[in-house]
């Protein structure tokens, strides 16, 4: 068994509230954080996708965030990270190695309008979140250029996106890619259904090819009076659709969502004998009460997949974003539980405890062509893991200073256990 080291993270954060015209600081804002110390990642996303970085180094990481309220239905955000991590962590492709900061990524840049009941945003953000509930361990960087828009008319919502994600290159070409979402719903009472549709394209030069991201056409059907487009290298096509069907609930200070995904599933008898379906069904809660007095916080999930969910044989048309997960899923996973609960014992303390499990296999030690092969899938030695965290948050008395301790031990022995002490210093407040 190897030896436990102990790691020790400084964070320091100043938050400027910006006051424009006399309005106030949540009109405007501006924020810089500074943090340095290890890149925490679990054990199955940094097996199959990122393996070339050390897990035991310490990393400086600058953000500069800030907004401001346009006007009464006009607004904008951004944010700029620059850093000395290895540029895929930040869902970049350049560093300059004799740069304090090496690399940097503006992760956000995007202007909201809001009428009514429809809202678009144009720029630079993740516009393909949805209303899972999700720990702060999977804000991955997933912010595409492209634009949304949703209009609500009575029961009923309508959403659409449109992304331009980062590109790739593989034998000499650098493929192009965008992903499209829309989704109906509807409202009864405290629940909302309905079903989406994902569809990720990829070539030499795309385009805005209206004829396969039409928002009112359903795009896996729509997909089958066109020719596909295949490349050297790739069993696939160069397109993928995804269906996902959901179901939330609100009542109060409770939420719920559940989701269906489907990436592949397989009717003949003899396909269902050689591959491998592709679903991933997600569960998740929220509640606030008191227990005891004292105001808690928990957040619970649990989604099970099949392995191979999200991969697909075609040029980087599967469910990644520079690598990252595009959807609640983890490459490889089979199972994951997730739990974390806060309390606000008084306005100066709050404590968290949290955990996290699951079980997958080392998806990336098979070829791209062969992900959904049931006797490839089937050799694969599975594992499981664990991490269990707890964090106490103080807030110093009349004084700007904020103070949070956090620790963590789990079963990876790459990395097993550690800590984080935080320093806070807000100043306009």
């Amino acid at each position: 068994m190897s030896q436990t080291v102990a790691k020790i993270l400084l964070s320091l954060t100043m938050s400027f509230p910006l006051l424009l015209n006399g309005q106030s600081e949540v009109d405007h804002y501006l924020s810089v954080e500074y943090s340095y110390g290890k890149s925490q990642h679990l054990p199955s996303l940094v097996t199959n996708n990122f393996n070339d970085f050390e897990l035991n180094k310490n990393y400086s990481d600058l953000w500069i965030q800030g907004g401001f309220q346009i006007s009464e239905k006009l607004s904008y955000r951004g944010s700029l990270q620059l850093t000395d991590k290895p540029h895929a962590l930040i869902a970049t492709k350049f560093s300059r190695p004799d740069f304090l900061l090496s690399t940097g990524r503006f992760q956000q840049s995007v202007v909201n309008f809001s009428s009514g009941n429809f809202k678009t945003s144009i720029g630079r953000d993740n516009m393909l979140s949805e209303e899972g509930i999700t720990l702060s361990m999977f804000d991955y960087p997933r912010s595409g250029d492209g634009f949304s828009w949703s209009y609500a008319w009575n029961a009923w919502t309508f959403k659409h996106v449109f992304q331009v994600l980062p590109a790739e290159e593989a034998n000499g070409v650098v493929f192009r890619r965008s992903v499209s979402y829309h989704h109906l719903a509807r409202n009864v009472g405290n629940f909302s259904f309905g079903v989406g549709e994902y569809f990720i394209l990829t070539g030499e030069d795309i385009g805005f090819d209206l004829k396969r991201l039409n928002p009112f056409l359903p795009y896996s059907l729509n997909s089958h009076d066109s020719e596909g487009n295949y490349y050297s290298g790739f069993s696939g096509d160069a397109d993928n659709a995804v269906i996902k069907a959901f179901l939330n609930w609100k009542h109060k200070n409770s939420t719920a969502t559940v989701s269906v995904y489907i990436d592949e599933f397989h009717i003949d008898g003899y396909d269902r004998e050689v591959y491998n379906d592709a679903i991933l069904l997600s569960l998740s809660g929220a509640t606030q009460q008191k227990i005891y007095g004292v105001e808690n916080n928990l957040k619970i999930g649990f989604s099970i997949s099949n392995p191979n969910f999200g991969q697909h044989p075609g040029p980087f048309t599967s469910l990644t974003f520079a690598r990252y997960p595009l959807l609640g899923y983890l490459p490889g996973m089979k199972q994951l539980l997730y739990v974390e609960d806060t309390a606000l014992f008084t306005k100066s303390l709050t404590a968290s405890l949290g955990g996290i499990a699951e079980r997958w296999v080392p998806i990336s030690m098979i070829a791209p062509p062969k992900m959904n092969d049931r006797t490839q899938l089937d050799s694969l030695v599975e594992y499981s893991d664990y991490r269990i965290t707890l964090g106490i948050n103080y807030a110093v008395n009349q004084t700007p200073f904020r103070m949070e301790v956090c620790g963590w031990l789990g079963s990876d022995e790459r990395s097993s256990s550690g800590s984080l002490i935080s320093l806070y210093y807000l100043l306009g407040n």
